[in-house]
């Protein structure tokens, strides 16, 4: 029996484990080791991909072929090349919020570095120990062994049915200051002289505004009108911060009626070409982001207020290695609508990028349409990294909000946990006594009623609705509410959500990234403690075999104390926490014994079995919840280890005051029975069990009466 409720409680909890790394692996998938270069500078091209250097005379035309098929001879018309690729750089300066590497091929931009400084220090470092700008994004290698992708290329651009490539091809850098580039190209036809389109891509770092805009400017520079549309690439190679789970996802905006509207995409989401919108479906910006930043792209419009130049927006993943070892980056592409130009004149699209923090106050300063939700709303990205089960987005901004206020006074964001434990346990309390004693109180009425519940159960064994009319009935007489047993799960219903805003607040709000509780051991709240970190990530033997779970025990990067000491904390707290109710059904159960008949059995699990289950439940769950925080952020370990320390003085408390309870009664010795005026539950159970019965009633007489219809038939079967 009790071998059977052993395996009956593995079971239960490894159902528990299971469910919750199927539900958090798919809000926040483990990736394979990534690939990407570990340089923060921007990756040199292949040889390959370098042209050798030429003088301006003879530069040379890269053409194209066309990519239909078209009735008669094909012009052979090319791009110009520079002679050789440029790099340079934007920004970086003391007052500068960015740093922007540009590269001539492709004219793109090769990486975005978040630059802002107070007292000689970056803001947003890529390690708490160095003082290096934080890389927004960088190029990524090609599995295929081609050359580096950079972002912000102009792919490729189309004349009529014809598409020509420029997303390999170096432009001519026409203007160069500290916070401007301008990049060029131009059609040339077969003749001499015969230019047909120049194309001119601008880059304006805007001065202490983490934003840049990317302006491409197209000349007719024939004599005949030509159809000419754009195909626009986005960031690619965005930092993956979590050094565990990959949070980086593509989102995309729309203007809704009101406000602005988001949806966040995964990998699985853009394996296959994704639709994300267009100028008739109100598409209004796109974003690539990881746990606290991101890269916003939105076109402007040219006139009015809307954007009308965008024929569709598609999302996809790129440069996955065939081998499965990449899985690849998110990229987003923006076609223009056909548009014909005229001979001499020209048309414009323009685009603003935005790079840093999804931080709402962040937002608000570059611009306050950014942190408007009926705007442009760029705080709405967050909102998407925040929208989790179990809990509300106000309630995330609240605990947000309010371990911030405290660190401002305790001026440590460890510390301001603690203390968000502190008051929150101190606000739970009196529900965390109420439940407690009803909890025993309750307990203590289901041990006295047992003898009698027994009693039912032998005087109808085979009639299970009689059963449960009479349970109903004696619970209404007995004054007993048998749901108070749900009472004992309100704190922690009341607390998951807490607990889950505070961990997406710990997953999203940029301040706690790298605030440390101590300089030698929890040095970043964000992330695991790591107490012992590994040369290399180990698999801990047979458990790192095992199927489904065994993932938990692969490539284990460090000993994290932390999730450890929650376990313990928790084994515990449900070790001193009050039973007052198993000690009265034991009690009960006694007297019961003594007056019960050889003959008579007991029916349903023993206090003693109970004791016994319940402790195996805890011993798992300590077990258990170890193992699903272990990759969680330090900040939430320590909260719910807080909170288990907290919650063993409460019950330590609680306990002995129901101690001190129970002695007074006893002193007190048995006292007459109160007249009181029946609650609202034994009222309803008498209700129930009154509809009950008369229900029974009816059912009987049909019962006879059809019964009697039978017997009829049988001894006159002619008779109707």
């Amino acid at each position: 029996m009790e071998t059977r409720r052993l395996f009956l409680a593995l079971a239960f909890g490894l159902a528990i484990f299971l469910v919750y790394r199927t539900v958090y692996d798919r809000l926040a998938p483990l990736p394979e080791t990534p690939t990407q270069p570990s340089s923060p500078t921007a990756t040199q091209p292949s040889e390959a991909a370098t042209p050798p250097a030429v003088t301006a005379d003879e530069r040379p035309i890269v053409s194209s072929a066309p990519t239909t098929t078209q009735a008669g001879p094909v012009e052979d018309l090319g791009f110009t090349a520079a002679g050789e690729i440029e790099r340079l750089a934007l920004g970086g300066g003391v007052d500068d919020m960015l740093r922007v590497e540009l590269t001539s091929r492709g004219a793109a931009v090769d990486s975005i570095l978040l630059a802002e400084q107070k007292k000689g220090k970056y803001v947003h470092r890529l390690d708490e120990d160095t003082n290096e700008p934080y890389v927004l994004f960088k190029p990524v290698e090609d599995p295929a062994g081609g050359p580096a992708h950079t972002s912000y290329i102009t792919r490729q651009i189309w004349l009529g049915q014809r598409a020509l490539p420029l997303d390999n091809l170096p432009w001519d850098v026409v203007k160069k200051d500290s916070h401007t580039a301008v990049f060029t190209t131009t059609l040339q036809g077969p003749g001499d002289g015969d230019e047909r389109l120049r194309i001119t891509k601008t880059y304006a770092l805007e001065p202490e505004i983490a934003q840049m805009q990317l302006r491409l400017k197209l000349d007719n520079l024939s004599d005949t009108p030509l159809e000419v549309k754009l195909e626009q690439d986005g960031p690619i190679g965005v930092t993956k911060e979590n050094r565990q789970y990959d949070m980086r996802k593509l989102v995309r905006a729309r203007r809704d009626e009101q406000q602005v509207e988001v949806k966040a995409f995964s990998r699985g989401d853009l394996k296959n070409e994704k639709r994300l919108g267009s100028s008739e479906e109100r598409f209004l910006w796109t974003a690539l982001s990881n746990k606290y930043f991101g890269v916003f792209t939105r076109p402007l419009p040219r006139e009015g207020a809307s954007v009308d130049y965008i024929q569709h927006v598609v999302g996809t993943v790129v440069l996955a290695d065939p081998g499965d070892k990449d899985p690849g980056d998110y990229l987003t592409r923006m076609f223009t609508m056909p548009v014909e130009v005229a001979p001499g004149e020209s048309v414009e699209y323009a685009f603003e990028i935005y790079a840093g923090t999804k931080n709402e106050n962040d937002l608000e300063k570059a611009n306050p349409a950014y942190a408007d939700r009926t705007q442009i709303g760029y705080v709405t990205a967050r909102d998407a990294d925040q929208r989790c089960c179990c809990t509300f987005p106000f309630l995330t901004s609240f605990m947000t909000g309010l371990l911030e206020a405290i660190q401002t006074i305790v001026r440590n964001y460890g510390v301001a946990i603690i203390v968000l434990v502190v008051i929150i346990r101190a606000l739970m309390h009196p529900l965390t006594v109420f439940q407690q004693k009803s909890m025993y109180r309750m307990q203590e009425a289901q041990a006295r009623l047992k003898p009698k519940l027994d009693a039912i159960k032998e005087r109808y064994p085979n009639d299970k609705v009689k059963v449960n009319q009479e349970t109903m009935k004696l619970y209404g007489e007995e004054g007993v509410n048998p749901m108070a047993g749900m009472i004992g799960m309100l704190p922690m219903l009341i607390q998951m959500p807490i607990l889950i805003a505070l961990w997406t607040a710990l997953n999203t709000d940029v301040h706690l990234r790298h605030a440390g509780f101590d300089p030698w051991w929890i040095t970043d709240l964000s992330a695991p403690d790591a107490l012992i970190e590994f040369a290399k990530p180990i698999t801990i033997p047979i458990l790192g075999w095992l199927p489904f779970i065994g993932r938990m025990f692969q490539d284990v990067p460090a000993i994290n104390l932390l999730p450890i000491l929650m376990g313990v904390s928790m084994w515990l707290q449900q070790k001193y926490m009050p039973k007052p109710g198993m000690e009265a059904k034991k009690e009960a159960a006694k007297k019961a014994a003594a007056e019960k008949k050889p003959h008579q059995k007991s029916s349903g699990m023993s206090p003693e079995d109970q004791a016994r289950q319940q402790m195996m439940m805890m011993y798992m769950m300590s077990v258990i919840f170890p193992l699903m925080f272990y990759y969680m952020p330090s900040g939430l370990n320590l909260y719910w280890l807080s909170t288990n320390v907290f919650g063993i003085a409460e019950s330590l408390r609680i306990r002995k005051q129901i101690k001190l309870d129970k002695e007074r009664r006893e002193l007190q010795g048995p006292q007459p029975p109160k007249n009181k005026k029946a609650g609202p539950i034994s009222r309803l159970f008498k209700r129930l069990a009154a509809q009950a019965e008369n229900l029974q009633k009816k059912a009987d007489v049909l019962a006879q009466e059809e019964k009697r219809k039978r017997e009829n038939i049988k001894r006159d079967p002619g008779k109707p």
